[in-house]
């Protein structure tokens, strides 16, 4: 929860944050997320209902690139913002807009690092996502887990597997 507070983190295609809260009923906690909503849903759901034309799917994979693309650049200063990697990105993981543009969601797998400290919140367990999306290093555990442009770069292998999902809903001949 607590990345969605990360200063700069803000961004046209990254899925707006707007409160969160923690709610306690018979000694069970729930953590309540207040995020933007978007009708389309996610970009699985709007390929399987939609035939792209090439402009659409150009809209759809430069938006998607253009969040994956703030999330793992670190801006340094007072209000910066330390790069991200996501660890799940998938179809599922990304929702479309009411103008064509994709945004981010679901960072709830995230690992963030700065060069101010040099350290990557990991956790107990280095593999996590979506096997379907996972890079072979992923999977066969030869990740280097202490170097962060390996976790942009299998993340790099997950969104172009999603680029994939996104041409193949492309007309290729005429109408």
């Amino acid at each position: 929860m607590e990345i969605y507070n990360t200063c700069l983190l803000r961004h046209d295609n990254i899925l707006g944050y707007y409160a969160s809260d923690m709610t306690s009923r018979n000694s069970c906690t729930q953590l309540w997320l207040i995020m933007q909503y978007h009708e389309h849903g996610s970009l699985y759901d709007y390929l399987q209902r939609n035939v792209l034309n090439y402009e659409s799917m150009l809209l759809l994979a430069t938006s998607a690139a253009a969040g994956l693309v703030h999330l793992h650049t670190e801006i340094v200063g007072n209000q910066g913002k330390p790069a991200i990697a996501h660890r799940d990105i998938k179809s599922k993981n990304i929702l479309v807009k009411l103008d064509g543009t994709c945004c981010i969601g679901d960072l709830g797998l995230a690992v963030t690092h700065s060069q101010e400290n040099n350290k990557i919140d990991l956790g107990r367990n280095n593999k996590v996502g979506t096997k379907r999306y996972m890079a072979p290093e992923l999977l066969d555990e030869t990740l280097n887990v202490y170097y962060f442009d390996s976790f942009k770069l299998v993340e790099v292998y997950a969104f172009g597997l999603v680029l994939w999902e996104i041409t193949r809903r492309c007309y290729t001949h005429g109408e």
